[in-house]
């Protein structure tokens, strides 16, 4: 699938479409944000559920801590980076409630708070 196609997939599941968050793998919890528009050569992607702590630098710039121990800085601001977190989460739930049903089965990863 493209990533045109992820675009569309989340927008039809909950309606969001600039910044859009994408689905790889949502049996195996495997979904991504981008950090700015993809089409600005400085967007990065990060895996939602790899994310532990987000820290603000400075006005426009953010400190990602992973779970893996390693972090990077972003030129994104806190509370920008705070929203793709949660609107991540909210397409995360939205699309694992309608493929539980399609899977005959509760699957393992759903929205959680990647914090904890």
């Amino acid at each position: 699938m493209t990533h045109r196609g992820r675009q569309e997939g989340t927008k039809g599941v909950c309606g969001i479409t600039h910044k859009a968050p994408i689905a790889i793998d949502p049996h195996s919890g495997m979904f991504f944000f981008p950090t700015t528009s993809p089409n600005n050569p400085t967007c990065v992607w990060i895996a939602h559920s790899h994310v532990s702590q987000i820290k603000p630098i400075d006005k426009y710039k953010t400190k990602i801590h992973f779970k893996s121990g390693q972090h990077i800085d972003v030129s994104v601001s806190h509370g920008s980076l705070m929203n793709q977190i949660q609107r991540t989460a909210q397409f995360r739930y939205k699309l694992t409630e309608r493929l539980k049903y399609k899977w005959g089965t509760k699957p393992d990863k759903v929205a959680e708070n990647p914090f904890v």
